[in-house]
């Protein structure tokens, strides 16, 4: 299926960033996709995520013009969420459901980290300073 094209996409670190359904070859024996100079590696990209999403969400829309029932899926962001935490594999079972988390936020802990970037560079300021 293409949403199993887009997992092996991404399991092997593409993301491929403009898929429409202009980009779908259909074939005797099964769809492809086509089109990837724009593709994006998502370990370097901090767009791959909104990137992937829309493809999945393009991918919904077009099929689901003629299978309405993929209209409540919810595919992109379970993928990204399997991704996110080094579950997704080309074997993975997709439920199309996903249910976004809505934890507290550790506003102390981001503090810190602000507070520790912002220190680490004054002291490398004071490094390039300070004649050796």
């Amino acid at each position: 299926t293409l949403l199993a094209e887009v997992v092996r996409m991404l399991c092997a670190g593409v993301v491929h960033g403009d898929l429409t359904e202009s980009n779908i070859l259909l074939a005797a024996d099964a769809p492809g996709i086509n089109d990837r100079p724009q593709a994006v590696a998502p370990a370097g990209n901090n767009h791959a995520k909104r990137m992937l999403l829309r493809d999945v969400e393009n991918l919904r829309n077009f099929f689901g013009r003629f299978a309405p029932e993929l209209l409540t899926t919810d595919f992109g962001p379970e993928i990204w969420s399997l991704y996110e935490r080094g579950m997704l594999t080309t074997e993975v079972v997709l439920t199309g459901r996903f249910e976004r988390q809505a934890g507290a936020v550790d506003v102390g802990g981001v503090m810190r980290e602000i507070d520790d970037a912002r220190a680490e560079e004054a002291a490398r300021r004071l490094r390039m300073q300070t004649p050796t």
